[in-house]
């Protein structure tokens, strides 16, 4: 089975002194309208679809895809942060080994949205994801893309 990466929070216990907003992982569903309280399906339907993305909400991927062409994966990404990014990391496997490419992103400053395009030599690649991370250590990333 494919496997999704759903963020999640256990809270076990709270109380006036606990903050829960700086370490709460958060699904991000990608939709093209909030649908109505009794068409909750839409939701549940993005979520199995893999149409969404996970943060703690400093770093955003609004919108991103995957691809293979020959031996590369392309990764397209619309990001939005607000500390200045560090780097992200294409992670993709042959279905025997996991790699990981990190791509430095130290030129970035803080509060900005750009597009960027990556393409990383990935030969006999069946899934890639991608993963982006700011100086403070927030990071956001995506379900992997399966390839045929």
């Amino acid at each position: 089975m494919r496997k999704r990466l759903i963020g999640e929070v256990d809270v076990f216990q709270l109380d006036d002194t606990h903050e829960l907003y700086g370490h709460m992982n958060v699904n991000y569903v990608r939709l093209s309208e909030l649908p109505r309280f009794d068409d909750y399906g839409r939701m549940l339907d993005s979520l199995a679809a893999g149409s969404y993305f996970v943060s703690t909400g400093e770093v955003l991927l609004p919108e991103s895809s995957i691809t293979r062409s020959g031996g590369d994966v392309n990764v397209k990404a619309r990001i939005q942060w607000t500390f200045p990014l560090a780097f992200a990391i294409v992670v993709w496997s042959d279905g025997q080994t996991t790699h990981r490419v990190p791509i430095p992103l130290d030129t970035t400053r803080q509060f900005q949205n750009q597009s960027f395009h990556w393409t990383v030599a990935a030969p006999g690649a069946k899934w890639a994801r991608v993963e982006v991370w700011d100086i403070a250590g927030n990071g956001a990333f995506v379900n992997p893309a399966w390839f045929r």
